[in-house]
């Protein structure tokens, strides 16, 4: 990360910038036959958060295929993806039992062979079927922040406001490491993929998750503010065939911090602040600039719910791109967006 930024978020996060709470492609296979599509559920709630900023990635593999008979839906072969309207299940689904105890720790080793011990926290649907195919949402903490407090009750906490909204998946709050400060002491927290270590951290989670809990592989999604956010744009380099959608809060894309980019569509929604001086919004219409050609959309936008939101023209079927810039905005969460960011992810 470049040293003016990092200091420039260090100072902010020490200012505080707090806002009030308010309030997909499977991995291989072809369509089956006879299948038909499932839905999830939306209910109210919502939240906002304060500063840092990260990175991220995905996969689509291929593999067999399954045809739904008698109009179940269509499930795709082992280590591969559904069709269009079909559902990928991860190998967790029919367990009998599954981990309760939050959070977790599991081994990460980077591309230098550093291991280290990462730390997450979860949190299920409240009525949690282990026959059921759920979404797995990612959700990553700004710069100097903890996991717990976004796994939690208080501020920035429910995933930010999102899982209230979207109660019918999986979450999960990564822990970011600690940089080391300047004066040879620990400083603050963050995802700064190293040796592409929070890409290794990311893959790590979504192997457990798949493999203790039913999963629907097709409906993966990250979302994050500042740190997170730029985490969540690593995702969308890094892993955007195994990622199905990001929502974005004042983030930017770093290159360089990790491997090349994948060249696959992502659907994507996000948000900019054009007076935040942390993260630059030129920096910010940067990284989306990147998503919007990724994604082969055109030029033209039109208006969408909630103003003052934009979706692009012409984008590849099934990966929009919305564009939310806040008009004297600074760095920090709009009041808007854990509503349009859940709203946006259930569409998939």
């Amino acid at each position: 990360m470049r040293p003016s930024i990092r200091a420039c978020l260090k100072a902010t996060f020490l200012v505080g910038v707090l806002l009030p709470p308010a309030c997909g492609t499977d991995r291989g296979g072809s369509t089956g036959t006879g299948g038909s599509g499932g839905s999830v559920s939306n209910t109210g709630g919502s939240s906002s958060a304060t500063g840092g900023h990260g990175t991220g990635g995905t996969n689509t593999g291929t593999g067999g295929t399954s045809s739904g008979t008698g109009g179940n839906v269509a499930t795709g072969g082992a280590g591969g993806t559904a069709g269009a309207g079909g559902v990928s299940r991860s190998s967790g689904c029919n367990a009998t039992s599954w981990p309760t105890a939050s959070p977790q720790t599991t081994n990460v080793t980077d591309k230098a062979g550093n291991s280290v011990a990462r730390q997450f926290y979860f949190g299920l649907p409240s009525n949690y079927d282990s026959t059921h195919p759920y979404p797995l949402v990612f959700a990553f903490h700004y710069q100097g922040g903890q996991a717990s407090t976004i796994a939690g009750a208080g501020f920035a906490g429910h995933y930010y406001g999102i899982q209230p909204l979207f109660p019918s998946a999986i979450y999960v709050a990564p822990q970011g490491l600690a940089a080391a400060s300047a004066d040879g002491g620990v400083g603050q927290t963050g995802f700064p993929n190293t040796n592409d270590q929070d890409i290794a951290f990311t893959r790590a989670m979504v192997s457990w998750f798949e493999s203790n809990f039913c999963v629907d592989q097709s409906r993966l999604m990250s979302t994050g503010f500042s740190y997170g956010g730029i985490m969540s744009h690593t995702i969308a380099c890094e892993m955007p065939d195994v990622f199905r959608a990001v929502g974005i809060m004042s983030g930017v894309s770093f290159g360089g911090r990790g491997s090349s980019c994948v060249s696959h569509e992502i659907a994507a929604w996000m948000t900019h602040g054009d007076a935040d001086t942390t993260l630059s919004f030129t920096s910010g219409e940067s990284a989306r600039d990147r998503i919007v050609a990724l994604n082969h959309c055109g030029s033209t936008t039109h208006a969408v719910d909630p103003s003052p939101c934009v979706q692009y023209d012409g984008c590849d079927a099934g990966y929009p791109v919305v564009w939310c810039p806040v008009a004297g905005g600074g760095h920090a969460i709009p009041s808007f967006a854990a509503g349009a960011i859940s709203t946006f992810f259930q569409q998939f």
